[in-house]
């Protein structure tokens, strides 16, 4: 029966030769053009998967994808002692995880969505549950490695194992600035890689490969050591953090359980409802009937069954009349009321300071026209004149002008406080002198009740030859009249 046993589960049977497994093995490890690109296309497919939270298409970039084999490398090296190819695979895979990660980055910066998907959340919490996966995976997929005859084992040990949607979140991660999803893809990724290469490592020795020639007992001892660092690293925290997962969702069923029993109790029921896993506390609002003390202890002991020592129940309760729904509605509406109105006069106070300002704007603005016609009319060799309100500001060791009278109010003098000014732009044929620029700075002065002015003569505009002779000869003619 046993010798039966043997021969039914015996590995050897269509096991190929060790230089075919080996050279096969090397082969996969070597980075060339195809595994490059096919390697960026599968990237992106997983990318736009997570993004649209599309289930297939991550399955079909993890199909395609050539991750595997580089860590099967790092295994079958480690098992037959040949350094050289722990490295030259390891190159590898980190070559692969940069380029996974760069262009996942790339497509998440670019790409207009930007919600994390429920795939994506489902990455950044690896346990110990990814752990096995990880390592039977591996045990599948080393087996597929060494058959005569090709299988679908290794396409599916890399789905199993999702070496890609992790590098993907890495990438999201990194885009987003997002480090908790960074750090725990990186995990996930970190133990699929390592308990891939782990049982590969396993299965090796288990199939009897010969050692490499270069292998001594020294190497070998300390790849063990490394090995068996690499396990206890990387197991223990995933090993935590699934403990954490089941105390919380045996929580969560215990507090449905005591929910259901609140639900069943006679002349009560559930207003409200409020389960906080990370406090271990459950609290309810009730109305109705009150609920008995005994029945209170009760259920609080159910709650803390479990060794949810410190967990607990709060339970309020509105009053042991029927709970008046019209009254409630109608409380309800006069809120809503109350803080629409507040909320429509705040508006409306707001809109009635734009439209004082808008009106005040609107004034200057006709103020500045009147005046603007007036200069024109009383100069007529003014040929342009523009006014415009804006900021000016005076270093303290600069003086003004001798011929430029200081208004009412202007700042002191040295005073590098901003101040409203309005400029006065004027172009004249001919230009006006000092004394035509003091009577009309003097009644702009007048007309805009005092406002700090600043008036500029620009060189006049070339004109033609015939075309100023005429001016001369109107202004000649203006003066003798």
């Amino acid at each position: 029966m046993f010798h039966a046993l043997k021969n039914l589960f015996d590995l050897r049977q269509d096991q190929h030769d060790h230089d075919v497994i080996d050279h096969s093995i090397r082969a996969g490890v070597r980075i060339g053009g195809t595994n490059l690109w096919v390697l960026f296309f599968a990237i992106l497919i997983a990318s736009v998967g997570l993004n649209v939270n599309s289930a297939a298409v991550i399955i079909g970039a993890m199909l395609i994808s050539p991750l595997m084999r580089p860590i099967l490398g790092i295994g079958y090296g480690a098992a037959i002692s040949d350094f050289a190819l722990i490295r030259s695979a390891a190159r590898s895979l980190l070559i692969f995880a940069v380029l996974s990660v760069l262009t996942s980055s790339l497509y998440f910066l670019v790409s207009p969505l930007t919600q994390a998907q429920s795939e994506l959340v489902a990455r950044t919490t690896p346990n110990l549950w990814d752990v096995l996966i990880a390592f039977f995976g591996g045990c599948a997929g080393i087996i597929a490695q060494t058959r005569r005859e090709e299988s679908t084992v290794i396409p599916g040990a890399a789905i199993a194992t999702a070496l890609m949607p992790p590098l993907c979140t890495v990438g999201y991660g990194l885009a987003t600035h997002n480090w908790d999803f960074l750090l725990g893809a990186a995990y996930l990724f970190a133990i699929n890689a390592f308990f891939i290469a782990l049982s590969t490592f396993l299965f090796v020795k288990l199939m009897g490969f010969p050692e490499h020639e270069q292998a001594t007992p020294t190497l070998q001892r300390r790849a063990h050591a490394v090995i068996a660092i690499g396990v206890l690293a990387l197991a223990l925290p995933s090993g935590y953090l699934a403990y954490g997962m089941v105390r919380d969702q045996m929580f969560l069923a215990t507090s449905k359980e005591v929910l259901r029993e609140l639900e069943t109790q006679p002349g009560s029921f559930i207003l409200s409802r409020d389960v906080s896993v990370r406090a271990r506390r459950v609290a309810v609002t009730l109305g109705g009937n009150p609920l008995t003390a005994a029945a209170q202890a009760r259920l609080s002991g159910q709650l803390r069954s479990g060794g949810f020592a410190k967990a607990t129940l709060v339970v309020r309760h509105v009053g042991q009349e029927k709970v008046d729904l019209a009254a409630l509605r109608d409380e309800l509406k006069r809120d809503i009321y109350n803080s629409t109105i507040d909320e429509l006069r705040d508006r409306a106070s707001k809109a009635d300071e734009l439209n004082l300002q808008l009106s005040k704007m609107q004034e200057a603005k006709a103020l500045q026209g009147e005046i603007i016609q007036e200069v024109l009319a009383q100069y007529p060799s003014i040929e342009r004149i523009s006014i415009a309100d804006g900021t000016a500001a005076t270093r303290p060791d600069t003086a003004a002008p001798a011929n430029e009278a200081t208004p009412a109010t202007a700042p002191a003098a040295g005073n590098q406080a901003p101040a409203p000014v309005t400029v006065v732009l004027i172009q004249a044929q001919p230009a006006l002198d000092n004394g035509d620029l003091d009577r009309i700075k003097a009644g702009l002065g007048v007309r805009l009740h005092g406002a700090r002015l600043e008036l500029v003569q620009l060189p006049a505009r070339p004109q033609p030859a015939a075309v100023a002779q005429n001016k001369r000869r109107k202004s000649g003619s203006d003066k003798r009249t």
